[in-house]
């Protein structure tokens, strides 16, 4: 998407950020060119995923370390499987080998986990496979999700995100937010047969920023027409589930439906 710029414009108007300061605290591209190599990859296994987890690892540059982090991808380069992080100790970016990982904690529900690809298994439905990276696996966790919720989610996880974000701007989330985002993904993926219970349970353990948000942003406003639609509509429910819709609110949609237009999507609802 070329419209990076008002994209990112909308977004500080939406949270009453400054948009300087928004810009200055985005993260940065990494300038290794190592990094940078596995970062380029086209093989992304999930984005948005916007979870925060506290990890025990060892860095590219051979050094212990003990994080908490937001994870945002997983990507596979070459042999080797990475997290793209937000560090928040050192507020920057950080590119994490899965292999190097000693423990994964989510800071959420305070789960440890030993092997950290048993956790993106388990929590994420990524599974570790040269012939298929995406898979329906099972797990024995009530909280995992499974079978069917499992491919929602990653067909559906950025708008999961961006809706997950914005439920959160008032400084809570109801739980007619979590039905609205329930209700969106049933839409979106009227194949599958899930109970919200369950798709609630993963919405828990979100950790949706604004960095995420951008993100997931960016990857929604390249999908298909009848996707943005119907993500926008639930995005409206849920900024109007207070009964009512500020100006921050009304200016963000404008510039939202602007940046399509601009792209040659026209909305009409």
């Amino acid at each position: 998407m070329e419209n990076a710029t008002s994209l990112l414009e909308a977004i500080a108007h939406l949270t009453g950020e400054n948009l300087t300061l928004l810009e200055k605290n985005r993260s940065q591209p990494i300038k290794n060119p190592e990094v940078r190599k596995h970062l380029q990859s086209k093989n992304i296994l999930a984005s948005g995923i916007s979870i925060l987890v506290e990890v025990d690892y060892t860095s590219l540059s051979g050094k212990s370390q003990l994080r908490d982090i937001i994870i945002r991808r997983v990507i596979k380069s070459g042999k080797d499987f990475f997290i793209d992080a937000f560090c928040l100790a050192i507020q920057a970016p950080r590119l994490i080998k899965i292999d190097s990982i000693k423990r994964i904690k989510n800071k959420k529900t305070n789960q440890e986990y030993m092997s950290p690809k048993a956790f993106f298994e388990e929590v994420l439905g990524i599974e570790f496979n040269k012939d298929q990276t995406l898979n329906n696996i099972h797990s024995s966790l009530q909280t995992a999700p499974q079978g069917e919720l499992k491919t929602a989610i990653n067909r559906s996880r950025s708008e999961i995100t961006a809706l997950m974000f914005i439920s959160g701007i008032d400084g809570s989330r109801e739980h007619a937010e979590f039905e609205q985002i329930a209700q969106y993904v049933h839409r979106r993926c009227p194949d599958l047969v899930f109970k919200d219970e369950d798709l609630y349970r993963y919405l828990n353990i979100l950790y949706p920023d604004r960095e995420s948000f951008y993100q997931s942003m960016e990857s929604i406003l390249r999908k298909d027409a009848w996707i943005i639609k119907l993500f926008l509509e639930h995005m409206i429910h849920l900024i109007t589930s207070d009964g009512k819709i500020d100006t921050k609110e009304r200016v963000f949609l404008a510039e939202i439906i602007t940046i399509l237009k601009n792209e040659g999507f026209i909305i009409n609802f």
